[in-house]
């Protein structure tokens, strides 16, 4: 982690649920927004110092990204790096590249699958998403380097989960002002707790889905508990539940928790 740049736990906490939103926004982008997403998600990372230098501290290595797309065969699909620092700095490189040239994301998504949705779809998680769980995991190394990971209240400890969704902690008593339910808000933490447990003991899912997840979850959880919630946040963690579901298997108890948790979440959107 970067010494000349310094965040404290609030500052943190924005810039990690900030960062997901728009890499999910990005990568669940279908052929005609990717574009667009794209864009967005270049002017986080430039905005962003901390994640900006940690992308400079890997692009050390140069790419002839324009040789290496020329070159393709109509069903070639571009083979990433081995070394976690090249694959950083490729990806990063292939993106740039797509981005200054205006390149065709129909060309770029050509031999990923049967439609261009699905190529689309199955291109960003094959050769983007590489470059998201690097920076996810790097984000997450400042929330260890910062003791984020042994505190209670807004955290999950994903490592040994302790259900720890109640972030107001001493808060006696609730307004009647307030404008959200106070049985459906406990229903809710409940839940999610009982989400986050059996999602991170599922051992068939990537354990990079369950912390985005988790997280996103988390935000969410904080957010109904706000005088007015974020759309945005409640929206995105509906829709990696809904991924998460995608791939948990009928009947488990991530799948089942998972149904109960959308319904929930929706019912504040």
């Amino acid at each position: 982690m970067s010494q000349d740049v310094k965040l404290d736990e609030k500052e943190y906490q924005k810039l990690s649920l900030h960062f997901r939103n728009v890499a999910s926004r990005f990568l669940n982008s279908n052929i005609d927004d990717a574009p667009d997403n794209l864009e967005r998600f270049l002017i986080f990372i430039e905005d962003s110092p901390i994640i900006n230098e940690f992308i400079h501290e890997n692009n050390k290595v140069t790419y002839d990204i324009e040789k290496v797309l020329k070159s393709r065969n109509y069903n070639d699909q571009i083979k990433l790096p081995i070394r976690k620092s090249e694959e950083i700095a490729f990806i990063f490189q292939l993106i740039n590249y797509v981005s200054i040239n205006k390149f065709s994301y129909y060309s770029l998504v050509t031999g990923y699958g049967r439609n261009f949705n699905d190529m689309c779809n199955n291109f960003h998680n094959n050769t983007i998403k590489p470059l998201v769980d690097h920076i996810v995991s790097y984000l997450g190394e400042m929330a260890i380097d910062m003791g984020l990971n042994k505190k209670s209240g807004t955290q999950f400890n994903i490592g040994d989960f302790r259900g720890q969704l109640n972030h107001a902690e001493g808060q006696a008593s609730i307004s009647a002002e307030q404008t959200y339910n106070e049985t459906k808000v406990e229903e809710l933490k409940d839940v999610a707790q009982k989400f986050a447990k059996a999602l991170m003991e599922d051992t068939s899912i990537p354990d990079t889905d369950k912390e985005d997840t988790v997280e996103l979850v988390e935000a969410a959880v904080q957010e109904v508990e706000s005088e007015k919630p974020k759309k945005i946040i409640l929206k995105t963690a509906i829709e990696n539940v809904k991924n998460i579901k995608e791939v948990a298997t009928t009947g488990t108890a991530v799948y089942t928790l998972g149904d109960q948790l959308l319904t929930l979440i929706q019912s504040f959107s």
